[in-house]
């Protein structure tokens, strides 16, 4: 981050993410960090100016980074879905409970129709509701993946952190995440489309590369 008044490059110890304020050790000009976050970088991104389905806001202490993992392809999901947990639950579980008998040999062969539903019904849910949020402050911060306040964070510390890059994923349809490297290896960003993972990715990157959060 430089200066906003003589363009010096700010060293790291006179940024301030938690009380919003940096100071120039050239001219000791006093300014708020948030007001200087949004800058477009020279090929015109703004992190302040986020794409459908994505945001950015400041909420006391912290940065919030977030997109929607809300797709077409739920219109295709919702309905093979209920054609798939009909047939195969239902056929094996209900008739069970129909009957009222329990059949030990059905039950445990509908267990890999039954686990495979969980992991469907999940993308589908992901695929209307789902989110990705990254929430940092001063030390670090966490990152959150699913619908509401169910699903994974994963936590981390910006001395764990020194670069963050696309990385390749057969796990994906849209072929790469977002990855976070140094210490360790943080990955996110799996079921979001491209428009809104190059947000995340070039927010996050800017975010490094003036060294506000660092």
């Amino acid at each position: 981050m430089k200066c906003p008044k003589c363009q010096t490059e700010i060293p790291k110890e006179h940024i301030n993410i938690t009380t919003d304020v940096g100071q120039c050790p050239q001219c000791d000009t006093i300014f708020k960090i948030s007001e200087n976050l949004g800058t477009a970088s020279e090929d015109g991104f703004d992190i302040h100016s986020p794409v459908q389905g994505t945001w950015i806001r400041k909420e006391g202490d912290e940065v919030v980074i977030g997109a929607s993992t809300r797709s077409g392809i739920a219109f295709f999901l919702v309905p093979f879905m209920l054609v798939w947990s009909g047939a195969s639950l239902g056929g094996i579980y209900g008739s069970q409970i129909i009957q009222g008998k329990f059949d030990l040999f059905m039950s445990i062969f509908g267990l890999p129709f039954l686990f495979g539903s969980l992991f469907f019904w999940s993308l589908t849910l992901m695929s209307i509701f789902g989110k990705v949020e990254i929430t940092l402050d001063n030390i670090g911060g966490k990152i959150f993946t699913g619908i509401g306040a169910l699903g994974s964070t994963k936590k981390f510390t910006w001395d764990e952190i020194t670069t963050i890059k696309e990385a390749e994923s057969k796990l994906s349809s849209n072929g790469s995440a977002i990855a976070l490297e140094g210490k360790r290896r943080i990955s996110f960003g799996l079921g979001l489309n491209e428009s809104r993972k190059y947000y995340l990715f070039r927010t996050l990157k800017s975010i490094l590369d003036k060294k506000m959060l660092h």
